[in-house]
């Protein structure tokens, strides 16, 4: 059994079609996280994929945000599946369960927590040594703390707790579990490009969760590999958590082996990166079953590389897969769906008292509105175009109505005609081509060729071309070439002024290391420098002892210049 996690970075933009990518990880169950799509967009060539089986997540408030997607191959059908860590966006009975304690968490918070889409459970069954086994996959996305608003920290360790207290449930339930996706946070400081640069490394709110989440494989002295195994096996305070990180379990001294680099400074090009993108496996599970985990930098198209793990039992696949999965969805089913579907009630005076409070976080009111009254992705879309239909119905209807009854304007170059100019749409004639056109400007013959006919034909004519109006030109009695006028003059003028305002931008100066043009920069941040520009080595980011990588030259731009 092969499985793979990948950040891809939004699932449309997959070049060679979404199979393609698939087939080329080569593995029985591929979790992708921020696929970035909702249920409103997700397109049916993503959904049923020939070959696999899918299982969507999505944000229920902001479209083209998050999201995360398990593809299991027919062979590794799942028996059970489910979205969320919570339980509360499960509306059919072959569930995974087995939830864990939530008294640490409030109501709104477990609502708010399964809102954006960040997890899919799929729960499979394998045979070992000729036994059979329950193994319950967890694809998660977890969330980024933002620096600059400090109640997504808290978030973020909320979110990091309830996936503890789901995966620890489900192991003591007597599942194998493996837990994968973008954990984003790297570890140690051996899966950091820089972690000097980092105040208090080891203080970070999500390394010191990953200390208890994770065994420590940290043995004292005489200590031999039996009493390892039973610690493992057991768990101790002293040694951390149950789950066990497959990657360092066979490289555990592997340097530079990063999952994520920023695009934006091209640090990839320099492998200035971090590792956050995991394989997390219990421990018993690690040590009897897996047999190889590694990571995949030759793989592009992301921000991240996939991260794959092999272990040696076989998958037993479930006849028909679980009611979650996407090919269930009335949209995907071809089941025709009742009128009433769409016509939901909706009491508009508790929508407008929702919209009054303020959502915690960096949520949207529309969340909110969701997460009040969490249901399944099968009535996601369906309250969404209730709402909007009850808040803005008698508006819409008379828009319809006023558009129904207007006739089409004609296209859009029939506003810039100009007037009495029918050469292209008549025979020449002579007499009148003796005569100039008659236009709103008077162009030059060196305008006209610069610029093209278009400038003096009619806008509505399609059939006037470049040949025609040589033609005309070079007949007997050709237009006479007007001299320099007034209007020429005052082209002039106004291009120097024009010039003289936009300057376009400065020329780049070169860096003092490698004596190379910069590149411009502005400021996107808010602050006192916001809209700024400034120059920076144009070489990718890197270590600063890596001379290929970008120095530190800057420079702001001076706007007086």
């Amino acid at each position: 059994m092969k499985v793979v996690t990948w950040n891809i970075n939004g699932i449309r933009a997959f070049r060679g079609g979404i199979k393609k990518a698939l087939d080329s990880l080569d593995a029985d169950v591929i979790c992708i996280q921020e696929t970035k799509v909702t249920r409103d967009l997700l397109d049916e060539r993503i959904a049923i994929v020939d070959g696999y089986n899918s299982y969507f997540s999505y944000s229920r408030g902001r479209s083209g945000y998050s999201g995360v997607a398990t593809y299991c191959k027919d062979r590794a059908t799942p028996f059970a599946a489910e979205e969320g860590l919570t339980g509360l966006l499960v509306n059919h009975k072959d569930a995974v369960g087995c939830y864990g304690d939530h008294t640490e968490f409030s109501s709104e918070d477990l609502q708010l927590l399964d809102n954006e889409g960040r997890a899919v459970i799929t729960q499979h069954k394998i045979k070992c040594q000729d036994k059979e086994k329950t193994l319950t996959v967890i694809n998660v996305y977890c969330p980024r703390a933002d620096p600059e608003k400090p109640e997504r920290k808290r978030f973020k360790l909320q979110f990091y707790n309830l996936l503890q207290s789901r995966a620890e449930a489900v192991l003591k339930d007597g599942s194998h579990v493996i837990v994968l996706g973008d954990i984003n946070t790297s570890h140690r400081p051996i899966d950091h490009c820089d972690p000097s640069e980092i105040d208090d490394f080891g203080e970070n709110p999500g390394r010191k969760w990953l200390n208890g989440f994770l065994y420590s494989d940290k043995q004292e002295e005489g200590s031999d590999e039996e009493e390892h195994d039973k610690e493992c096996e057991e768990t101790d305070p002293l040694h951390g958590g149950k789950f066990v990180d497959t990657f360092r379990f066979f490289h555990p001294t592997r340097i530079n082996a990063f999952t994520c680099w920023s695009t934006l400074t091209g640090a990839r090009q320099t492998n200035y990166g971090t590792r956050i993108d995991y394989i997390f496996a219990d421990c018993q599970l690690a040590k009897e079953q897996f047999v190889g985990a590694d990571i995949m930098p030759e793989v592009e198209g992301s921000d991240h590389c996939p991260v794959w793990g092999q272990l040696s039992c076989s998958l037993i696949s479930s006849p028909k897969p679980p009611p979650f999965c996407t090919r269930y969805l009335p949209e995907f089913a071809g089941k025709q769906q009742k009128l009433s579907r769409f016509l939901v009630k909706v009491d508009q005076k508790s929508a407008q008292s929702e919209q009054k409070n303020t959502l915690p976080g960096s949520q949207e009111e529309e969340e909110r509105r969701e997460n009040l009254n969490p249901s399944g992705a099968a009535n996601i879309s369906v309250k969404k175009r209730s709402l909007t239909s009850d808040l803005v119905a008698p508006k819409g209807k008379k828009t319809k109505t006023v558009n129904a009854s207007s006739k089409p304007k004609g296209n859009l170059l029939a506003f810039f005609k100009t007037k009495n100019v029918n050469q292209c749409e008549k025979p020449l004639n002579l007499d009148e081509a003796a005569k100039p056109p008659i236009t709103e400007e008077v162009f030059s013959v060196a305008d006209t060729k610069s610029e093209g006919p278009e400038l003096i034909s009619d806008g509505s004519s399609q059939q006037c071309s470049t040949a025609d109006t040589d033609q005309h030109m070079n007949t007997e009695h050709s237009i006479p070439q007007p001299t320099v006028t007034q209007s020429d003059a005052k082209k002039g003028t106004s291009s120097v002024f024009w010039k003289s305002v936009l300057r376009g931008p400065p020329a780049p100066p070169c860096c003092k290391v490698h004596e190379e043009p910069c590149v411009l920069r502005t400021v996107k941040k808010e602050g006192p420098n916001m809209g700024k520009q400034f120059f920076v080595c144009a070489r990718p980011q890197g270590h600063a002892s890596n001379p290929e990588a970008r120095c530190n030259f800057f420079a702001w731009v001076d706007k007086a210049k």
